[in-house]
């Protein structure tokens, strides 16, 4: 990685180089002094349209702008190529079957900590919200998190955020966060027992009728675009539930 650091300001600086070039390019340009005349200029028996011109300042830009696009084009790629190697260093955190939720969160922090000492200006430093996604995305993480009951697994929670750089008011923002997904959970998780025990005692019109009752009864007003999502196909309730994302 720190190859590709080196490499980057090496970019960098090229970049600059050429984009000073071009800006060069661009600057209002002085007279050009008086040309002597095509006898004066020319060789003795040469006709004076013979005599080389000038390169065009116009016609050397967009070479120079080509090459400044290339650089930029290089840069942003070796940028991706080493943040996607980050990328999979901290998912293969996640592949360990022996680590705690502790350890594990100790060596994801270890991964972290090592990659910004060696460009601690990647991008994805600047969003702890990402880090955390992948480490709660993890599915060891969601294990142990399930097995938790909600007061300590909201705990857990707080302590993952405020490890991978969540301040306290942005923890607080989460926690009510978490509180609206985990009554939404509970609410739509008696509502699929509810519709399963319909389903198996009526039939045609009449389950019809009970299923739309019931989810007025447990949604209100998105009882409709419950009742939609179910036409397609879809049971948001029955998709698998990640701890601190939904």
């Amino acid at each position: 990685m720190k190859r590709t650091t080196l490499a980057l300001a090496s970019a960098a600086v090229a970049t600059a180089a050429c984009l000073a070039a071009l800006h060069a390019l661009r600057e209002p340009q002085l007279p050009d002094p008086p040309r002597p005349s095509a006898a004066a200029a020319s060789p003795a028996g040469e006709p004076a349209s013979r005599t080389a011109a000038p390169p065009d300042a116009a016609a050397v830009a967009p070479d120079l702008a080509d090459a400044a696009r290339r650089f930029q084009t290089e840069l942003a790629r070796a940028a991706a190529a080493s943040e996607q190697k980050l990328r999979d260093r901290l998912l293969r955190v996640g592949e360990d079957d022996s680590l705690t939720l502790d350890a594990r969160l100790e060596r994801y922090r270890d991964v972290l900590q090592a990659a910004r000492l060696e460009a601690p200006d990647a991008p994805i430093f600047q969003f702890p919200s990402m880090l955390a996604e992948m480490f709660l995305r993890m599915q060891l993480v969601q294990r142990e998190l399930a097995a938790l009951g909600p007061g300590a697994r909201q705990g857990e929670l707080d302590r993952i955020r405020r490890e991978l750089g969540y301040d306290d008011a942005a923890i607080a923002r989460m926690q009510q966060l978490d509180a609206r997904h985990e009554a939404s959970w509970q609410n739509g998780l008696e509502y699929m027992q509810e519709r399963e025990r319909i389903a198996a005692s009526f039939g045609g019109d009449a389950r019809e009728q009970e299923l739309q009752h019931l989810r007025e009864r447990y949604f209100g007003d998105t009882a409709p675009t419950i009742e939609r999502e179910e036409r397609d196909g879809f049971f948001r309730f029955a998709r698998p539930r990640i701890y601190g994302r939904n």
